[in-house]
This record gives C-alpha cells, sequence and structure tokens, in this order.
C-alpha cells in the first residue's frame, strides 16, 4: 500500500480579534487561569469550583504555587458560575468571590483572570474576572468552534454538517485545505465517525441525509492545524461534534419542517421545463432532563424523514416530436412493446420508463446519558442509530454493455435498471474523565460502529440488455450493471486514553489510542450477465429465434456483445473480500509557559496501521517474474498487503499575549500531520476476483472473443 502521509508545514500568525482554536480535547472544554492579589503576585492553594448551572455539575481546582488552575474535561456549554475561595488563615484569607456567565466552548481553554484586592479576613473583597471566548491561552492553529446558539440559527437546507462546518475559512464544502474530503478525521463524542471505506467523504453522504440530527449536537469545531498532538488520524481536517446533555430542567421540542417544488426553476434559456414533483418532510422530537437532579441526566432525539423527487424528468417521444429539454428520441411505442414483451416472452417487469421518482426515506435517533459519579468523575453514554436508503440511476459505464446515456436525449430506460442504496448506521460511545489527586486528569473513551452500504436492485435479478439504434445507446432493461452482490459492512473500534499533570510552568500529557477497523466487501460485476444489441429488431429477432430454435441451427445470432463474469475462487458463492486494519497511536505533550503571557506547546506522536493477512494469494500470479527499475527478475506476493510502517508527527505551537491584557495575541505553529488511507484503495487492489469473459461481434458474421 502507498501510505498516506502529509508532512505539511502549517505556520500561521493570528494578530487581533481571530476566532481560529487550537484543540483542547475531542469531547469537552476547559477553564484555565490565575489568582493574584493587589501587588500581581500570585495566590497559592486557593480554592476554585466551577458550577454548570443548568446541571449542578461541579468542577474543582487549586491554585498552584504560580497561582494558575486548570478544570479540564469539562461539559461544553453553560453558563457556569466560577468561585475562587480560600480556606485558610492569616494574610492570605480571602471572601468566596463568584464569576458567573462563563461559557465553556468545545476543544478551547476558556481564560479566567482573577486580580484579588485587599487580602485580609476582616476587609470587604473586590474580586475582578475576565473571560475572552475569542483570546486563549492555549490556542495555537487553525480551528472553527460553532456553538449550539448558532448551530440553531443558520440555515441549511440538508439539516448536515457539512453547512456547519462551510464556515471554516479553509472550506470547500467538506474538503479543508485542497485535501480529499476522505482523509479528513470526524468524530462524535470523541469516538470515530468517518466514512472510513471511503466510498464518500462523511456518514450520510451515500444517501444524502444527516445521521445525527442538527437538534441534538451541542457544538462543533474543525481543526485544520491543530498542533496538539491528541489530534491525529487526518490530513485534511479534524471535525468534532459533541452532542446535547441534559439538565435539571425538563425541556422537549416537537417539530415538523416540509418544502415542495415551488422554488424549483421551471424555464430554462426561455424553453418550458416540468421539475416535476417534490416533497420533502421530516417530522422530530426531542427531549431532556433530569433522572436524578444534579446527578444523572438524559437527552433523546428521534426524527423520521422522507424526500421524494423525480429520479429523473426525461419523457419519451410521442412520435413527430423533436428531441430537446426533456423529451428524448426515444419512442414510447418501441418502449411500451419492449415492456410488454419482456414480461410475455421472458417473465421479467421492466417498471415504467418515465414518471417514476428518487425516494429517500431516513430514521435517525439518538440517545444520551451524563452520571456525575463525584466532582472528580464523570461518565457519558451515546448511541446513535440511522436507517436510510435511497434510489440511484442506472450507470452510464461501458465496462459492462457497451455503454449508456442516462440523462441525455439520446436514451430512456426502464425503473427496474436502477438501483438503491443503503446507509444503515450504528454507533455507541463511553467516555469517563476524571480527576486525580486534584492536579491530574484522565479522559478514557471506547467506541464501536457499524456500517452497512449495500445496494439492492429495483427489480428481479435478470441479465442485462442494452439495445443501440445508429450506434448510440437508446434504451436497457434488465439488473442494473453493477448492482446484483454488491454488498458493504464494516465496523470501528476505537480505545482512546489521555492523561495530563499539570504543574507550575509545565503541563504533560500522555496518551494512546487504538482503532480496529474490519470491512467485508463483495463486488461481482457481470454475474447476471450483458447483453448488447445494435437495434431492437436485431434483438426481437434473435429471441425470437432462440425460442423457435434453440440449438441455433437454423436462425442467426444478431447478438453483438456478450459478457459473463464467474468466480475463480472455488466453493464459494461470491468473492467476499474481507480487510482488517489495527491502527495504533502513542503521543506524548508538553505545555509549557515560560513567562505569564508565552505558552508553547511542543509534542510528539507516532501512528502505525497494521493490516491482517486476508489477501487472497494467486498462485498463477505470483509465479510470475517481471522486472524492476533496474531490469533484474523480481517475483511478487499477490496476497501480501502493507508491511507496518511507523508515521511520525512532531508538532509544536506558541501563543504569545504580547501585552498580557487578551488584546493583542500571536499564535502559530508547525508540525507534521498523518492519515488513514481510504480502505477502498486497499481493498480493491485484492478483490475483484472474478473472470469476465465473452464476446465482442461489430456484425453479424465475425465473433470476437476474450477475457
Amino acid at each position: 500500500m502507498r501510505q498516506i502521509i502529509l508532512a505539511l508545514l502549517r505556520v500561521g500568525a493570528l494578530v487581533g480579534s481571530a476566532a481560529a482554536a487550537s484543540a483542547q480535547g475531542v469531547t469537552s472544554g476547559q477553564i484555565s487561569g490565575v489568582v493574584v492579589d493587589a501587588q500581581k503576585q500570585p495566590v497559592a492553594g486557593a480554592n476554585v469550583i466551577a458550577i454548570h448551572e443548568p446541571s449542578g455539575t461541579s468542577y474543582e481546582a487549586t491554585t498552584r504555587a504560580d497561582g494558575r488552575f486548570s478544570i479540564p474535561n469539562m461539559r461544553v456549554g453553560g453558563p457556569y458560575s466560577v468561585t475562587v475561595a480560600y480556606t485558610g488563615t492569616g494574610a492570605a484569607a480571602f471572601e468566596p468571590s463568584t464569576q458567573t456567565d462563563i461559557i465553556v466552548n468545545l476543544g478551547v481553554g476558556t481564560d479566567l483572570s482573577f486580580a484579588v484586592q485587599g487580602i485580609t479576613v476582616t476587609e470587604t473583597v473586590t474580586v475582578t474576572a475576565q473571560s475572552d471566548t475569542v483570546f486563549s491561552s492555549a490556542r495555537t492553529g487553525a480551528a472553527t468552534s460553532v456553538s449550539r446558539t448558532e448551530i440553531a440559527t443558520l440555515p441549511t437546507v440538508s439539516g448536515r454538517i457539512n453547512d456547519i462546518a462551510r464556515l471554516t475559512p479553509q472550506a470547500s464544502g467538506m474538503s479543508f485545505g485542497g485535501q480529499d474530503n476522505r482523509l479528513n478525521n470526524i468524530t462524535v463524542d470523541g469516538s470515530y465517525f468517518n466514512n472510513s471505506f471511503g466510498l464518500a467523504g462523511a456518514p450520510g453522504e451515500r444517501t444524502g441525509v444527516a445521521p445525527i440530527s442538527l437538534e441534538a449536537i451541542e457544538q462543533v469545531q474543525v481543526n485544520v492545524a491543530p498542533f496538539d498532538v491528541r489530534q491525529g488520524n487526518f490530513v485534511g481536517a479534524g471535525v468534532n461534534t459533541v452532542t446535547r446533555s441534559g439538565s435539571n430542567r425538563i425541556s422537549a421540542s416537537v417539530y415538523h419542517r416540509f418544502r415542495n417544488e415551488e422554488f424549483v426553476g421551471t424555464e430554462a434559456r426561455g424553453l418550458p421545463f416540468n421539475p416535476g414533483t417534490f416533497t420533502f418532510r421530516d417530522t422530530g422530537v426531542w427531549a431532556s432532563g433530569p433522572i436524578v437532579p444534579n446527578r444523572l441526566f438524559a437527552f433523546f432525539n428521534f426524527e423520521d424523514e422522507e424526500e421524494t423527487r423525480p429520479l429523473t424528468t426525461f419523457k419519451a417521444n410521442a412520435g413527430g416530436e423533436t428531441a430537446t429539454g426533456s423529451k428524448t428520441r426515444v419512442l414510447a411505442s418501441d418502449l411500451n412493446a419492449l415492456s410488454a414483451f419482456a414480461s410475455q416472452r421472458l417473465n421479467y417487469e421492466t417498471g415504467p420508463y418515465e414518471n417514476y421518482d428518487d425516494v429517500t426515506p431516513a430514521r435517525r435517533y439518538l440517545l444520551r446519558n451524563d452520571f456525575n459519579l463525584n466532582n472528580n468523575n464523570k461518565v457519558s453514554f451515546r448511541y446513535s442509530h440511522l436507517d436510510s436508503s435511497t434510489d440511484v440511476g442506472i450507470s452510464g459505464s461501458g465496462s459492462l454493455g457497451r455503454g449508456r446515456a442516462p440523462g441525455s436525449t439520446n436514451y430512456l430506460s426502464f425503473q427496474n435498471s436502477n438501483y438503491q442504496i443503503l446507509e444503515n448506521i450504528r454507533s455507541g460511545i463511553g467516555e469517563w474523565n476524571a480527576i486525580v489527586g486534584g492536579n491530574m486528569s484522565n479522559s478514557l473513551i471506547i467506541g464501536l460502529t457499524k456500517q452497512d452500504e449495500s445496494r439492492a436492485s429495483r427489480g428481479a435479478f435478470f441479465p442485462l440488455v442494452d439495445i443501440f439504434e445508429q450506434n448510440i445507446a437508446y434504451t436497457s432493461f434488465g439488473s442494473e450493471p453493477f448492482t446484483p452482490n454488491n454488498e458493504l459492512r464494516y465496523s470501528t473500534f476505537q480505545l482512546q486514553d489521555n492523561f495530563t499533570r499539570f504543574g507550575n510552568r509545565h503541563s504533560l500529557t500522555f496518551g494512546a489510542s487504538l482503532e480496529r477497523y474490519e470491512s467485508e466487501n463483495v463486488f461481482f460485476p457481470g454475474s447476471q450477465s450483458a447483453y448488447v444489441y445494435n437495434s431492437l429488431a436485431d434483438f426481437y429477432t434473435d429471441v425470437n429465434g432462440f425460442v423457435a430454435d434453440p440449438n441455433r441451427t437454423t436462425s442467426p445470432v444478431t447478438l453483438s456483445r456478450f459478457q459473463v463474469r464467474y468466480l475463480n475462487i472455488p466453493g464459494v458463492d461470491k468473492p467476499v473480500q474481507p480487510l482488517e486494519v489495527l491502527y495504533g497511536g502513542a503521543y506524548a505533550q508538553d505545555e509549557w509557559r515560560p513567562r505569564s503571557n508565552l505558552t508553547v506547546t511542543a509534542g510528539v506522536r507516532f501512528d502505525v496501521p497494521v493490516f491482517g493477512k486476508t489477501g487472497y494469494a494467486n498462485s498463477n500470479a505470483d509465479s510470475l517474474t517481471f522486472r524492476d527499475e533496474a531490469g533484474q527478475g523480481v517475483q511478487y506476493s499477490s496476497g501480501d498487503l502493507p508491511e507496518p510502517k511507523i508515521l511520525w508527527s512532531p508538532r509544536v505551537g506558541i501563543n504569545w499575549d504580547v501585552t498580557g491584557d487578551l488584546r493583542t495575541q500571536i499564535r502559530g505553529g508547525t508540525g507534521v500531520f498523518t492519515g488513514r488511507p481510504a480502505y477502498v484503495w486497499i481493498s480493491n487492489q485484492i478483490g475483484n476476483t472474478g473472470v469476465l469473459t465473452g464476446f465482442d461481434q461489430q456484425d453479424n458474421t465475425t465473433a470476437r472473443p476474450f477475457n
């Protein structure tokens, strides 16, 4: 395998009120800050308590010798109230003071600055605090965060994450920085949520639906160059979302959305155009609340959606009409006669040839629970579920048959020669966040996602028949060329652990991740066989002649091309190609604060893919001798998969608060980013084990066999 390794020099300086952010965690946010006295001296040993006001969830920390404190792994959103207190005696004591309306953003450290005036046990105490969601001492690389409020108000037609991620300046659709959209790493609640096989860039793209409702998402963050080594396995961007949690307040919403074709144009270049009838409806409900107040919470979302639109707007020709606009040259009388002939003589139902729809149903739901074991231990679990399918028109590829021309005025086929594609997803994730000993934190994530993207035929299994007129594809019927035995199912198991120790000047992070990917891919095009005729007359002559004379003793063969694929692996019904990959990584990082207004983050991670021995060895191919670049003889093993290779990703980033008052900030960094390939590139090299054979006959006398 050609390893997908991209070493990028990503250096940036963001000055002023730029909104980029460097990731601090994949499911949570962080509050950091400093407590100083009137002489700007640090206050050590002060207690800091942050309370998530909607749920009563509390977090605690203690200021270190330099007056700093850090509260990691916090629920995103808010508002939070943060209280600073000192329980000792003497000159260091002061009254508790509270800062309210603090918002915690996904993957971003929120900075607080407490300046205590007049530290005695008897004097009135005035504490001021400053928080800023734009300037953060932990930010280094480019990223975009979108809050729940913004998600709820942004316009969207698709209801998919694409409409949110496009707020990233480096985005073009779901491509970031010019990279292939399959080379992103999409996570939901910290767990991998990719289209890992690589037939699409993101979950939901195969059927064009949202795998998780935007109503169930709390925040979204897109990381283009996170110099935090915890963020990895991509060369495009890390797209991370966190789902909504429950609170102490019982809340619910029922909604229904709909649209139709009224905003679709009915004229093109002065010619009338009938777009057909479009209908879309989405009925949903979400509810959240406490199961045990302040401790156990639940959030639930359900949506039932269906979109119906014309799969084709092209029409048959009634005779004597001009083939222009949506009117084709294909005669309705020809198609009516052909459909009746197939039903009566071949026992095959073609379905209609016009006025049929693309129907895309989608049903999704999500359940999340959050459990506060105590102030130092928080556990969450999320399960999401999607069932969807959509109709797709027949392929125009000439690798089976001789090619078709769907979407043109020359050609019209039947509905049962189209196909349906599935996109069914089951995903579960559990997370445990813990504070250990007051100056250490740990985050453990375990997740499993299963996906089914198999195809289904619209009609019964039947040979594909392509019919030409005047050397141009005219119509087709039978099973879509690439759909029979086209199956794809895959699963991803993830385990990730992050451990951080906070010190006066250094915060050390160590972690490891493990992903186990398994897929079963079946691709057996041509197993139904393909027949090509140069005209309708040739088709009728051949079929009638075969019925009358099966041994072809007198009737001519008018078939132009014939193809069929068969297996060369004995003892199996269909060529199942399994793929197994173990993708492991480990990393270490130091967040160093040499000065109160300067943070330097440096770390290194390595990732290594290990492929299972699932390739099929072809002994005939293995016995062949090839020439290498030096002209020497060399042999290859067709069953070999890529050898393990370590992918190193060193990174360093800086954050400089120039004036120390969060008004002017410079941040940037450089690093290497590596990611997994689209596994279809590997699977297809060791799959497709069928043999295609047949003949090609350009006239009715000379047949050219091929394999």
